[in-house]
């Protein structure tokens, strides 16, 4: 299993020397084919994302933000579940997702965001699932949805393309709790939030 680790930014340079000082360094001793990063100012989280896999050499493309990190042995756990899996499926392998305190010291157990919610009715994968670039490419990648929407778009399009989405509960997905992320920021607008949570679901599922 060949990976690339993707980290894609954009806007102010201070995410990408946050890419530099701490996500880059937890995905460099998984034993990826190559780990990436990539800063456009004046891009967009899609079309960031969508530029680092045009340029990928691996075979299976895992996205990290810059804000978070992979877990010793990410890769390795993600390795044993795919050997495991008969051939001939496309496959998203979704991690375990763990908070960081600010001190760097992990809070609480590594859990799944999924709440018995179908992924048509809301997203439960993060950026951290493993997808193959084919699939990514046969989907036509992430789609130019506000930052906490584009990733729902590329897991619903390789879902409703045949993927089965498995659980990799010993690769761990270590994000911190960043007020000032573009995430948070336009999240704190609820009735934006939910209408265009109903636009991309009408858009994604009808």
């Amino acid at each position: 299993m060949n990976v690339s680790i993707l980290i894609g930014t954009y806007g102010e340079d201070a995410w990408r020397e946050l890419a530099w000082s701490r996500a880059w360094p937890s995905c460099q001793d998984q034993g990826a084919l190559e780990v990436c990063v990539f800063h456009d100012p004046d891009g967009t989280i899609a079309s960031v994302r969508n530029e680092l896999a045009n340029t990928a050499k691996g075979d299976f493309l895992v996205y990290c933000d810059a804000d978070d990190e992979l877990a010793p042995g990410y890769l390795s756990a993600m390795k044993r579940v795919l050997e495991q899996e008969p051939l001939g499926g496309w496959l998203l392998l979704t991690p375990a997702v763990q908070q960081l305190r600010k001190n760097g010291s992990v809070r609480g157990k590594p859990v799944f965001f999924d709440r018995g919610i179908p992924l048509s009715e809301d997203n439960w994968l993060v950026v951290g699932t493993l997808i193959h670039r084919d699939l990514f490419k046969l989907v036509g990648g992430f789609s130019e949805y506000p930052h906490g929407f584009e990733d729902w778009s590329l897991w619903a399009k390789a879902w409703q393309a045949g993927a089965k989405i498995i659980k990799v509960p010993d690769a761990i997905y270590r994000y911190h709790v960043n007020p000032q992320s573009k995430h948070k920021q336009g999240w704190r607008d609820r009735k934006w939030q939910v209408e265009m949570h109903n636009k991309v679901r009408a858009e994604l599922f009808g």
